[in-house]
C-alpha cells in the first residue's frame, strides 16, 4: 500500500490502547532474495500476491502510478520464470490491486480496489483471467485473504497509525466477526495478508503481525529495511512474498516463522 491508498483512506478513528501480550523477535526474520521480476513497459511496482494451486504458480499483480494499467503475471514457482501475463486498464474495478488472494473453491482471486472505491472486492475467474462484477462491502477494504481451511475471507484495514480492524467474512461475504488490534506500528501503512486455520499475518513497512483466531497478536516480527513487503502467499510448507525494493519487483522466501501457522 503506498501513500495514494493511505491519502484515499478517510474516517478514522481513535480507539482506545488494549492491553495485549506480544511476543516480539527483536533479530529481522530471514528473508531470502530469490529472484527478480521484469516488469513490463507501463507498470512499476507491485502490490498483489498468490499462489494458484490449480495451475502450480505464483500469480502477481503489478500497476502503475496512477492505477491505470494493470499486468498479471503467472511465474513458475521453481524457475521463478514468467510464464503468461495478462494486461489491464481498469481503474475502476481493480485500481490499485492492494493484496490478491486465491480461492481454490471457485477458481476465483480476489482483489481490491483501494483507490477509486475502498469498499469493493473484485473477483477474477482464474482460467479465463475475466474481471468479474465487484463485490460491495460494508466496510472500507484494504488488505484481503482467504482462508482455505475456514472458507472465510479476512480483511484488515487500518485505523490508525497503530491500530487495525480485522473483519472476518463468511463465503458469501456476510462479516461474521471483527476485532480491533494494536499492530504497534508508527503509521497507516498496511500491506499483504495470509489466512490460515483462522490466523492472520500481515506486514507493516517493517514488521511481520501475526494475529490468532480469536484476534489477538500473538508475535511482531521486524525484518530488514529498505523494501516493502507487499504480499505473500505459501506453497509447499514455505512462505514467499513479493516485495517492492528499490525500483525493482523481488521475490522473497522465508523457510520458517518464529510462531506456527496452518500452511
Amino acid at each position: 500500500m503506498d501513500q495514494g491508498v493511505i491519502d484515499y483512506i478517510a474516517n478514522v478513528f481513535d480507539i482506545p490502547k488494549l492491553t495485549q501480550h506480544v511476543s516480539a523477535v527483536q533479530m529481522p526474520l530471514p528473508l531470502s532474495r530469490i529472484a527478480e521480476i521484469p516488469l513490463d513497459a507501463g507498470v512499476n511496482q507491485c502490490q498483489g500476491f498468490c499462489y494458484n494451486s490449480k495451475k502450480d504458480v505464483f500469480v502477481l499483480a503489478c500497476i502503475n502510478s496512477e492505477n491505470t494499467k494493470q499486468i498479471i503475471y503467472e511465474i513458475n514457482p521453481t524457475t521463478f520464470k514468467v510464464v503468461a501475463k495478462y494486461e489491464y486498464s481498469h481503474k475502476k474495478l481493480l485500481g490499485h490491486m492492494n493484496t490478491l488472494t486465491y480461492n481454490p473453491n471457485n477458481n476465483r482471486y480476489y482483489t481490491t480496489n483501494a483507490v477509486v472505491d475502498g469498499y469493493i472486492v473484485t473477483p477474477i475467474e482464474a482460467d479465463s483471467m475475466i474481471v468479474e462484477a465487484p463485490i460491495r462491502l460494508k466496510e472500507k477494504v484494504f488488505n484481503f485473504a482467504f482462508d482455505k481451511d475456514r472458507n472465510e475471507y479476512v480483511s484488515i484495514v487500518p485505523l490508525t497509525n497503530s491500530h487495525r480492524t480485522i473483519n472476518y467474512y463468511d463465503s458469501n461475504f456476510n462479516k461474521i466477526k471483527t476485532y480491533k488490534i494494536d499492530a504497534e506500528h508508527t503509521d497507516l501503512n498496511n500491506n499483504g495478508a495470509y489466512a490460515g486455520n483462522g490466523n492472520t499475518i500481515f506486514t507493516t513497512l517493517t514488521t511481520f503481525v501475526f494475529v490468532d483466531e480469536e484476534g489477538v497478536v500473538k508475535n511482531i516480527s521486524p525484518y530488514t529495511s529498505g523494501m516493502e513487503v507487499e504480499d505473500m502467499d505459501y506453497r509447499n510448507g514455505q512462505m514467499y512474498m513479493a516485495v517492492n525494493r528499490k525500483g525493482k519487483v523481488e521475490i522473497y522466501g522465508l523457510p520458517s516463522l518464529p510462531f506456527s501457522v496452518n500452511a
